[in-house]
């Protein structure tokens, strides 16, 4: 008995004296902060990784100053994990995935297809699924390789700018669920290179979101700009801060007239009459004035009235423009009004219009009713 206390006393302690037998130390590991991906001759994938020069990103020391924080590599291959080893054949150090938090995608490898990207980044284990997903017009390799104007790293430039509210935010786990659900198709940030107005002797470029990439299946079908996203914002329920302005007409006095937006709310309702489904889009927008160049006078309740009703013919134009553009310009359900029909009829959808519903959906009736409400006019009168 008491040799089998040792031997078990023995058994623990080994247990606890083994430490971390598959760590792997810093000085190992190349730390990956940002992939790209293109298309390149004879159908090869180029993978572009944003490596981090950990001396280059310290503060304080003699490493922290001058010179880029981050080193670009790349190589191309048949596939993503290809491409991969090829380039990990040529370094000295690990490739480490799991801090990367971009991954950005070239326009004409989005139009082949990029089913195979998302299962690599979804099926391997060291790539993040929580990375933004991101496509650009022109090549993923340029927008990696620019020089950031507020951080270290322009990965993470990138990754402050698509959690911002100016645009949609989806991950890389949503977009595989979109292309994996019936009833709606994928969608993702479009990422640009701008020009940036700068007090310097040349002018710069910085990172900037604007539109959104719009799929069909896993290939792209083209590109909402800023005024056709928005209205996607508006039926995703996703418009969490912004400002309308309305003009006022000239037999009222003219002017503008900004407010803020404090809260919107969106439902998407089928309805089936007839064996056949339309949809009502409701929207309601709360606002707040904080700017007012125009004559009326906001105390009084017919003045109200009229800017509400401006605020809701403004808002309900743009929900129908992103609508159009999805139906008529895309044949692409973006929206998920499939998913809104699948949920109140699922035995609607699975016998009628689950097959069928890419040559439904562009003539399918939609009705935009728009609601504003003036919650505060501020003090000066």
């Amino acid at each position: 008995m008491k040799m089998l206390r040792l031997l078990l006393i023995w058994g623990i302690t080994l247990i606890f004296l083994s430490g971390c037998w598959n760590r792997v130390e810093i000085n190992d590991i190349a730390i990956v902060t940002a992939i790209g991906l293109d298309l390149v001759e004879e159908d090869q994938l180029r993978l572009t990784l944003q490596v981090a020069i950990p001396s280059k990103l310290v503060t304080g020391g003699t490493g922290g100053s001058g010179g880029k924080s981050t080193l670009m590599i790349s190589e191309t291959g048949a596939t993503v994990s290809e491409a991969y080893r090829n380039i990990q054949g040529k370094l000295p150090r690990r490739i480490f995935f799991s801090q990367s938090r971009v991954l950005l995608i070239g326009e004409d490898l989005a139009k082949k297809g990029i089913f195979h990207v998302v299962d690599f980044h979804t099926r391997y284990s060291e790539p993040r699924i929580n990375s933004f997903i991101m496509f650009t017009k022109g090549k993923a390799s340029k927008i990696i390789n620019s020089m950031p104007n507020f951080e270290n790293i322009s990965a993470e430039e990138t990754r402050e700018l698509a959690k911002m509210s100016v645009g949609i935010k989806v991950y890389v786990r949503d977009f595989m669920n979109m292309l994996l659900t019936d009833g709606l198709e994928p969608f993702a940030s479009q990422f640009t290179l701008e020009p940036l107005e700068v007090y310097s002797n040349k002018p710069g470029e910085t990172q900037a979101i604007n539109g959104i990439a719009v799929f069909k299946g896993d290939k792209l079908a083209g590109w909402l700009d800023g005024r056709e996203t928005r209205g996607l914002l508006w039926l995703r329920n996703e418009v969490k801060e912004g400002v309308i302005s309305i003009k006022i007409p000239r037999e009222k006095g003219g002017g503008t007239i900004s407010m803020e937006i404090v809260r919107t709310e969106t439902k998407i309702v089928p309805i089936l009459k007839g064996g056949k489904v339309t949809l009502d889009v409701d929207v309601v927008t709360e606002l707040n004035v904080i700017e007012n160049d125009s004559k009326l006078q906001l105390f009084e309740t017919k003045s109200i009235e009229e800017i509400q009703k401006y605020a809701e013919e403004k808002i309900r134009k743009k929900v129908e423009l992103t609508v159009d553009k999805a139906q008529k310009g895309f044949g692409s359900d973006i929206l998920g009004f499939g998913q809104s029909i699948y949920k109140k009829y699922p035995k609607v959808w699975n016998t009628q219009y689950k097959e069928i519903w890419e040559k439904e959906f562009p003539q399918t009736k939609v009705t935009i009713h728009s609601k504003a409400l003036v919650r505060r006019i501020g003090l000066v009168k």
